[in-house]
């Protein structure tokens, strides 16, 4: 299995879908991970229904199955419909609970927090109003970062596809932390970019 913790940035890209983007009909999400210098990593792609993406929207039950190089499983990220917060549950590649992401009601700001596999918060995710593209991971100071990157006048108008650049402070966490910083990019775009 691949460790996440020797890189201290990931490129989280989203494939474009010339179906969605012709149509406006939600397709399955796809994306790379990937080194800052385009080396890449890990290729996650979305489990769901048809009815789901298109009645439910950004609130549909799904999975996203992140696998490396030679297609072993890295890690699985899973959720079921909600009305209002998310939670998406994490699994590395062996099928083990790691943590979760709990989307928590905010009027100010946008959050969410890190769990571990017993439900203790390990950190929190803050997406100020003002920045709307910066996600702050804090565990009694910043330890981590997500930014959505502009992707380009064509892909930002045309479709959802979102380009999400993942920083960590590694040395302050452990692979199943690591695991989470990555799911925490998807649970963004999820959440907050895939309308």
């Amino acid at each position: 299995m691949i460790d996440l913790l020797k890189h201290q940035t990931l490129i989280v890209r989203q494939k474009v879908e010339l179906f969605e983007a012709f149509t406006q009909l939600e397709t399955k999400n796809q994306y790379t991970v990937s080194t800052p210098d385009g080396h890449s990593l890990l290729y996650a792609y979305e489990e769901s229904g048809a009815l789901g993406r298109i009645f439910l929207k950004n609130h549909r039950p799904l999975s996203i199955h992140v696998v490396d190089n030679k297609n072993q499983p890295v890690l699985t990220a899973s959720r079921r419909f909600f009305w209002f917060l998310s939670h998406l549950h994490v699994q590395d590649g062996h099928g083990r609970v790691v943590g979760s992401l709990r989307r928590r009601f905010n009027l100010l700001s946008r959050r969410f927090t890190i769990e571990d596999s017993a439900g203790t918060v390990l950190a929190e995710i803050r997406g100020p109003l003002l920045r709307p593209n910066t996600f702050i991971i804090y565990k009694q100071e910043e330890i981590g970062r997500v930014t959505k990157q502009w992707s380009g006048i064509g892909r930002e108008v045309f479709t959802d596809a979102d380009t999400f650049r993942v920083e960590m402070d590694t040395t302050k966490m452990n692979q199943d932390f690591g695991l989470l910083m990555l799911a925490s990019a998807l649970a963004i775009d999820l959440d907050f970019f895939e309308k």
